[in-house]
């Protein structure tokens, strides 16, 4: 793995709060080779957001992001030409949000949070949980699996929901080798479709059920997302206090520690060879999985980033925050460098 710094991560980057973002030209803006660099700007004003923690859309014109605080979710929508609060439903801070079209939105989150949303209005749905749900992705909207679980206790949530109730599903214990109390993400591709967690646990469905998918001796802390471009191009990513990277080439995953990488949430994909990727302490940058190189890119924030998003036009969104009082969020788009 080679790790090229472009820029060094600043320590004591002034106030999250008054200085959170980019502006537009602000920083080192080509790369050694000379091609540009891509630019990070801030997306839209934050302020009373809450914390922002999932981003999804369904067109470049049409795009969700989710947040909010333990008592009050928040959604924010994006109609191409601004960015607007919606009225979100009276459940807790929403986690992640995935969908099958602008008339076809669903949001998990904190306390069992469920929510829809069908093109006009947002309404909580019943998960038949209260435990804290960090996933959701599926084929179709009778086909969505959702993922959760305290990380601190008890056994790791897996649901199902086709489109009237959710079903848990009950994980053979011999499965979860790593014994991880909660899964993070769950995310699919053409057949391919798997689940990450705490411990390094990666879960494949084989069709019928969640099997153990072994990720390596180095695949030993969490894995917070994952996404690719096909069926054995798959990227995973996590780790704490140093990044974790992991690829599946639809075989078998291999997992690499980043050295000088801190831990990563987020990773979004468009073309094979690049993988968009942030996570504490605002770090973002982009990971070649074809050359196994990270590039770094420039400091967005000292808050946390936690979900990111590309719109297949060359832009990239990338939503995060403080996700404790008082609750902050961010928000950034990335456009190619000119």
């Amino acid at each position: 793995m080679t790790i090229i710094y472009l820029l060094t991560a600043l320590a004591g980057c002034g106030d999250p709060a008054s200085d959170s973002g980019l502006e537009p030209g602000d920083g080192a803006d080509t790369q050694d080779s000379g091609e540009p660099l891509p630019a990070w700007s801030s997306a839209f004003d934050t302020t009373g957001s809450g914390a922002l923690s999932g981003i999804w859309g369904a067109a470049p014109d049409d795009i969700f992001a989710v947040g909010g605080d333990p008592e009050q979710a928040t959604i924010y929508h994006y109609d191409g030409a601004a960015w607007s609060p919606m009225e979100a439903p009276a459940v807790p801070l929403l986690v992640w949000v995935y969908g099958f079209g602008p008339e076809d939105v669903y949001a998990v989150g904190v306390g069992g949070g469920f929510a829809h949303y069908d093109g006009e209005r947002w309404a909580a749905l019943d998960s038949g949980t209260e435990q804290d749900l960090w996933g959701i992705w599926g084929r179709a909207s009778d086909d969505i699996w959702i993922v959760g679980g305290d990380i601190d206790d008890g056994e790791p949530v897996i649901l199902h929901y086709d489109g009237e109730r959710v079903a848990p599903y009950a994980l053979d214990e011999a499965e979860n080798v790593r014994g991880a109390r909660s899964f993070f993400k769950v995310w699919g591709i053409g057949e391919a479709l798997f689940i990450v967690g705490q411990r390094g646990q990666i879960l494949r469905w084989d069709g019928g059920a969640w099997v153990d998918s072994p990720a390596g001796a180095e695949a030993d802390d969490d894995f917070v997302s994952l996404w690719g471009t096909s069926e054995d191009h798959i990227v995973a990513v996590g780790g704490r206090s140093n990044g974790r990277i992991a690829t599946w080439d639809g075989q078998a995953w291999t997992t690499e520690q980043l050295s000088g990488v801190p831990g990563l949430n987020a990773v979004s994909m468009q073309e094979p060879d690049e993988a968009v990727i942030a996570g504490i302490s605002g770090w973002s940058g982009s990971f070649d999985p074809e050359a196994d190189t990270i590039r770094a890119d420039p400091v967005l924030t000292t808050l946390d980033l936690h979900a990111i998003w590309g719109d297949g036009q060359g832009r990239f969104y990338a939503v995060g925050g403080r996700f404790y009082d008082p609750y902050e969020g961010v928000a950034f788009v990335r456009t190619e460098g000119e």
